[in-house]
């Protein structure tokens, strides 16, 4: 019941931020322009289009990974996705840390030279919804 609850909640935020950016396409026939897709950095230098897992939100401490991501928007503006989130604890540190683990809506945005630069995580658990710099790069 939750789980539903929270993809409802998702998809509410996804139909919320197409009505802000809005989905028209050009007013002419005139031919499409080779698509350019923006990307995630890896914490590997690699370029990532609708990863499954998202673990360059803290590259040098694996501290809050998302993990079986479905992708419900893919733009070259923003994506929104839902996936299950891993969040270190560092109890009784981060090396020994235990992991919650919890459903999460996920927001990519801020594109600069072609890759998304920020998410937002949106939760039940975590409140307010937290945003943080994406630091893997893309070569």
């Amino acid at each position: 019941m939750r789980r539903n609850s929270f993809r409802i909640l998702v998809v509410a935020a996804f139909a919320a931020v197409v009505a802000l950016f809005g989905t028209a396409g050009p007013a002419s026939a005139a031919p499409a322009p080779t698509p350019v897709v923006t990307v995630v950095g890896g914490c590997d230098g690699s370029k990532q289009v609708q990863p499954r897992t998202l673990s360059s939100i803290f590259c040098a401490d694996a501290g809050i990974i998302v993990k079986d991501i479905r992708w419900l928007a893919w733009t070259d503006a923003f994506a929104v996705g839902y996936g299950t989130e891993h969040r270190n604890l560092c109890i009784p540190n981060c090396a020994a840390g235990k992991y919650a683990v919890y459903p999460v809506g996920v927001y990519l945005f801020a594109p600069k030279k072609g890759a998304f630069t920020q998410v937002s995580l949106y939760s039940s658990v975590v409140k307010p919804p937290e945003t943080y710099q994406l630091t893997g790069f893309v070569r």
